[in-house]
């Protein structure tokens, strides 16, 4: 005969956690675990970080950015430490450009400098002006807590090298981690005179005429200079200082300026600068030969 079981089954009701530990003789507030720190009598948890009792010098291997050496004072926060072993305070920036190159031709349009500011972590700036005078005041634009932007237009052309200087000035940050900040952008133009070379159908006589040469650069001295002919008969070559001690081509040995049958100069002819600006006295080499000669590359060479 089987045997029969009777099983009881009877709910029980959630019962609150205050009372629980009422029934077992403890209160919520003692049994809780405090997550409050207690170094140097500062809590971090509990909103009350009144920072470090006294100074603290940095005698263990650096930490993040706090390096060996370094001095925490006293009352400095538990989160300023944080902050500064784990980032390096940004100071501000401030970079300059040039519409145009730094090097021009004589005579060539000014353009205009683009100012870009760059706050980070600094205080506001509280100055900016070019040329070293304060009276010639910067405007900058935009968000004065990030990235400024200011524009000067530069008038007339050039004529001589000039350098251009703009100043930023910052105030320091608020937590003192970086002081006043003087930036200083400056930005140098050289002028040049050009060079002028190409294939002509007869001897350059004027300022023009060297000028609609084919090839062309910046001269700044005494060096080696290149350019190509198509189909030719008469080259000039021209350069506003020196003297050319060698012309030659790819295809063949030999020195133009030292055959006197095909080579004459040097001559001295007037050539204007960029914008038609005051002119001065070039030396030209001509070579011209009886025959078309095929495309060709030259190089001379100035000293």
């Amino acid at each position: 005969m089987k045997k029969q079981y009777n099983i009881l089954i009877s709910e029980r009701k959630p019962v609150p956690r205050s009372k629980r530990l009422r029934e077992a003789g403890q209160s919520a507030s003692s049994a809780a675990v405090s997550v409050s720190g207690n170094a140097g009598g500062a809590g971090i948890g509990n909103g009350s970080d009144t920072g470090i009792s006294r100074d603290i010098r940095v005698n263990s291997p650096s930490v993040g950015h706090i390096i060996t050496g370094s001095v925490l004072p006293s009352g400095m926060r538990y989160e300023q430490i944080f902050r500064k072993m784990l980032y390096a305070p940004t100071p501000a920036t401030l970079v300059g450009k040039l519409s145009t190159a730094n090097d021009v031709e004589f005579g060539s349009a000014k353009g205009t400098l683009t100012y870009t500011a760059t706050r980070n972590d600094n205080g506001l700036m509280t100055k900016a002006y070019y040329d070293n005078q304060e009276e010639n005041v910067l405007e900058f634009a935009g968000d004065d807590t990030a990235i400024q932007t200011a524009i000067r237009q530069l008038q007339g052309n050039y004529t001589q090298g000039e350098t251009y200087s703009a100043t930023v000035v910052y105030a320091a940050s608020e937590d003192g981690d970086i002081n006043e900040t003087i930036l200083t952008n400056k930005i140098s133009v050289n002028v040049h005179r050009k060079w002028f070379a190409g294939i002509c159908n007869s001897v350059p006589a004027s300022s023009s005429e060297v000028r609609a040469l084919g090839s062309n650069g910046l001269y700044g001295g005494p060096g080696i200079f290149r350019f190509s002919a198509s189909n030719w008969k008469i080259v000039a070559v021209c350069i506003p200082a020196d003297s050319i001690k060698e012309i030659s081509i790819a295809s063949s040995y030999g020195n133009f300026v030292e055959n006197g049958k095909v080579c004459t100069g040097p001559v001295t002819i007037s050539v204007e600068g960029a914008n038609g600006s005051d002119a001065i006295d070039y030396k030209m080499w001509v070579i011209q030969t009886q025959g078309l000669n095929d495309p060709d590359s030259f190089t001379f060479k100035t000293i």
